[in-house]
């Protein structure tokens, strides 16, 4: 195949010209086609760091230019079939590689032990951050192409041996350990603006920024750390029967009723008020019963298993230290009708919450449904989230088949498995709907998922391929932060969920906003890089500082009436550059960015 390099823009004496990319649907669809004509951003100057199934380091989609990298350290966690926890003792070395690591085995030297086995990791960068190299025209390229890259190695789902790859067994990392790594990472680096994401997870853990994850992830970055965010996707577990719960006293007990149509074990969560201890018993329409199961204990009868942890006391990663309580049911081989019983041990309300991991499940609740389906890590304080809606409602292949998206929403609305909020403590838990589904990102090569000929895209030239749900979604709203950190390195995730917030755009699809599905609407690139612009309307050049480099810019654009952008100078957005600009610039001098 052949390798095209192409730079992202030219400088000329008249202004600074933004990338030419194909019409990309998402791009269009986003608003941020005319984000880079009008701003010309790129995520220049903002590290995207990416915790996924690794990367392909070298796809051109995260080379640069002149032959090098783009990725400033590779971390990475394989280990043999696994899952290894952070209190694992045979949990293995993480194994790091450099920017110079990498560019040396570009060159043909040392090679780089690391490969994207799935194939999933190196589709999320690419949506996120992918310069499109590939082709000439960048048609292919992610949301954010000139942002420098940290990737993380974090988990795999297994990959099966094909063409001359081995398999590879699945696992999981130590994710503190991987975020310690970051933070070390990025103040090596001098500390340069970060958007982050943990593209894993499903509904599994408190579900209210409890988990000792959560409080991982809020510490390195945090709803009020400038220049740091995190950014997920909801979940890929919206509308099924999977989530139900009520309220609860001493009296009469709270019954939630679900069926199981097969024999195999199955185990469920649930959490409950802590200050309101009760007991729990599962009762099967054929007479089987487990219970009552008391606070602290557990019972084991008829197959079913049952035991409450102590506040504090779960098990990894669901470890929380919001002091409610866990409950963990294993239904074991019945079959059929059966419930949930909960009753109180003293007098007062307490809350009682049950959710089934994965979908669709083998077990359906049918009555006392909740909304509220994210994943444990888009419950974090400070997490900005994004739901997930169509953008395509058809694909061609590499081979011309033509493939629609059957069942799954047209374009434009909401993807039918899009996760929903709120979370248990009930926020809101989305911000913002990006059309991730039905995507088109960078493909690793040697992966499964490039070995399956359908998943890649006619004009591909089998260097790009198809991406969706959440795992998309979420890197999309990484890139889009990006060119937000781009505008101004300061900001916190509280100030681009404000952005976010004020710039959605609503429609028929999405109904009124804010919901717990589309949050404040789909994301609008264009008005939210807008938005962040207008904080800081002096800082022509975009370095944050309103200072004698702006002025040299502005005088050499004076008296410009069209072609005009906002960094060229026209600082009160009307089209030219006159006087009026001048005293805006002269009344920021010597200031930064707020």
């Amino acid at each position: 195949m052949p390798r095209i390099s192409m730079p992202f823009a030219v400088l000329s004496a008249a202004c600074i010209l933004p990338p030419v990319y194909a019409d990309d649907v998402t791009r269009v669809e986003t608003r941020l086609d005319l984000a880079v004509e009008r701003y010309g951003v790129s995520g220049a100057g903002v590290v995207v760091a990416i915790f996924d199934r690794g990367i392909d380091w070298r796809h051109p989609d995260f080379i640069k230019p002149d032959g090098t990298t783009r990725i400033k350290f590779l971390l990475d966690m394989t280990g043999p079939a696994s899952y290894y926890y952070c209190d694992d003792p045979a949990r293995p070395v993480a194994v790091e590689y450099t920017e110079a690591d990498i560019n040396a085995a570009l060159q043909g030297g040392p090679p780089i032990n690391s490969r994207d086995a799935v194939g999933h990791g190196t589709a999320s960068a690419g949506v996120a951050a992918g310069n499109g190299r590939a082709f000439a025209d960048g048609r292919y390229a992610g949301v954010a192409p000139e942002a420098d890259l940290i990737i993380v190695k974090i988990v795999s789902d297994g990959a099966a041996a094909h063409d001359d790859q081995p398999a590879e067994a699945p696992f999981v990392g130590c994710i503190q350990e991987a975020l310690d790594w970051l933070d070390a990472k990025l103040a090596q680096l001098g500390q340069p603006p970060c958007v982050g994401i943990i593209n894993m997870g499903v509904q599994y853990g408190p579900l209210d920024g409890s988990s000792v994850v959560c409080r991982q992830i809020e510490g390195v970055f945090g709803p009020n750390r400038p220049g740091r965010v995190y950014a997920c996707g909801t979940g890929d577990e919206g509308g099924f029967p999977s989530h139900a719960g009520g309220d609860y006293d001493n009296s009469t007990p709270l019954i939630i009723r679900f069926t199981k149509p097969n024999a195999a074990a199955y185990g469920l969560t649930a959490w409950y008020t802590g200050e309101q201890p009760a007991e729990i018993t599962v009762r099967m329409d054929n007479g089987a019963v487990v219970g009552p199961v008391p606070p602290e204990e557990w019972r084991l009868n008829n197959g079913m298993f049952g035991l409450q942890y102590a506040p504090g006391a779960e098990p990894y990663p669901l470890t929380s230290d919001s002091g409610d309580r866990l409950v963990y049911l294993d239904i074991g081989p019945q079959t059929g009708g059966g419930q949930i019983e909960v009753q109180g041990i003293y007098s007062g309300v307490g809350r009682f919450d049950a959710y089934l991991v994965g979908g669709p499940p083998p077990i359906s609740f049918t009555d006392h449904l909740a909304p509220g389906r994210l994943n444990d890590g888009a419950t974090t304080f400070g997490a900005v989230v994004a739901g997930v809606y169509v953008s395509r409602n058809a694909y061609t292949d590499i081979n011309g088949n033509h493939w629609p998206n059957n069942g799954e929403g047209l374009a434009g609305e909401l993807w039918h498995r899009s996760s929903d909020g709120p979370t248990r403590d009930g926020r809101l838990g989305v911000d913002i709907a990006t059309p991730g589904h039905s995507a088109f990102a960078a493909y690793a090569s040697d992966s499964v998922w490039h070995s399956a000929w359908w998943n890649l895209i006619q004009d591909g030239g089998g260097w790009y391929g198809g991406h969706g749900a959440a795992s998309s979604s979420g890197p999309m709203l990484v890139g889009a932060i990006a060119l937000l950190l781009e505008q101004n390195r300061s900001l916190t995730a509280t100030d681009v969920q404000n952005v976010l917030h004020s710039t959605g755009r609503s429609d028929a699809e999405t109904g009124v906003t804010p919901n717990g599905f589309w949050g404040y609407g789909k994301l609008d690139a264009h008005a939210a890089v807008a938005a962040v612009a207008a904080r800081c309307p002096a800082s022509i050049n975009g370095d944050t500082q309103v200072d004698l480099n702006d002025l040299t810019i502005l005088l050499s654009r004076f008296g410009m009436s069209s072609g005009v952008t906002f960094r060229d100078g026209d600082l009160d957005i009307d089209a030219d550059v006159d006087l009026a600009d001048v005293a805006i610039l002269q009344s920021n001098f010597g200031t930064a960015c707020p």
